[in-house]
């Protein structure tokens, strides 16, 4: 069992706050199964507050996730400010996108 510092643990239960919000404030797939237009992704601004944190810190956190492969976030700034969406959609999406078209999902 890894012991965590307390500071680690910090940020892992702030990743898991940021994960949330992603997953229960993003909008929904498209009736395509596709990704719904970037515009629509939540702002680095409003993940922070919803996390209470400072929009710097929200940024640097979700980069790491999206490092991770847990986050996705935009390919430029929407109203100068990036976007981010929850990768488990996105692996979902990919896994029907399979099933659709009769390929082996593992």
């Amino acid at each position: 069992m890894e012991v965590l510092s307390p500071k680690k643990k910090e940020i892992r239960q702030l990743k898991q706050r940021l994960l949330y919000a992603l997953l229960t404030l993003s909008p929904p797939l498209t009736q395509e199964n596709e990704l719904p237009p970037q515009h629509e992704w939540l702002s680095t601004r409003q993940l922070a507050e919803y996390i209470n944190e400072g929009v710097y810190r929200a940024r640097n956190l979700l980069l790491e996730m999206v490092a991770n492969g847990d986050a996705i976030v935009s390919h430029s700034s929407v109203k100068n400010s990036l976007r981010w969406y929850p990768a488990a959609t996105e692996q979902q999406r990919m896994v029907a996108a399979r099933r659709k078209n009769g390929a082996c999902t593992f």
